[in-house]
């Protein structure tokens, strides 16, 4: 089983990845808004299905979006639902879910997450001096600018 890396600096639409197969550490980060979601993160869905399935080990997720359209959000629900099911099944799984304060659309949709997949999220705020995604960057840039 192979760590899984997508680093994606050209194209502010698609999150970077890093599924390491050895520790378990999960991270999606940047924004998620690509044309074709649910092709994207099939590929992520297919890695976590091998984890469980060969390694049975402790999955540590940290999601760092700072925006994700529809199509993401769904694909998004899938991947929890599936790292709920393992959980479920007796895998250990931890996952933290960083939102900025003034977006309480993400904190709604963190609570949703948790009870469809009935895993614990953990919601965390972002720093106040961190802008985590370039979507955030160019929204501060603009209010500076006014």
């Amino acid at each position: 089983m192979n760590t899984f890396f997508v680093q994606n600096k050209l194209n502010p639409s698609v999150p970077e990845v890093i599924l390491d197969a050895d520790s378990g550490k999960c991270v999606i980060s940047g924004n998620s808004y690509m044309e074709d979601s649910r092709e994207f993160y099939q590929a992520i869905i297919e890695w976590i299905t091998t984890y469980v399935q060969e390694k049975k080990g402790v999955l540590e997720w940290e999601f760092k979006l700072g925006y994700y359209n529809s199509s993401s959000r769904k694909s998004l629900a899938h991947v929890i639902n599936l790292l709920g099911k393992y959980h479920l099944s007796g895998g250990q799984v931890a996952i933290n879910w960083y939102y900025h304060a003034d977006d309480l659309d993400m904190l709604e949709d963190v609570e949703d997450f948790i009870s469809s997949s009935q895993l614990e999220i953990t919601p965390l705020l972002y720093p106040a001096n961190q802008q985590e995604t370039m979507f955030f960057k160019r929204k501060v840039s603009k209010n500076h600018l006014v």
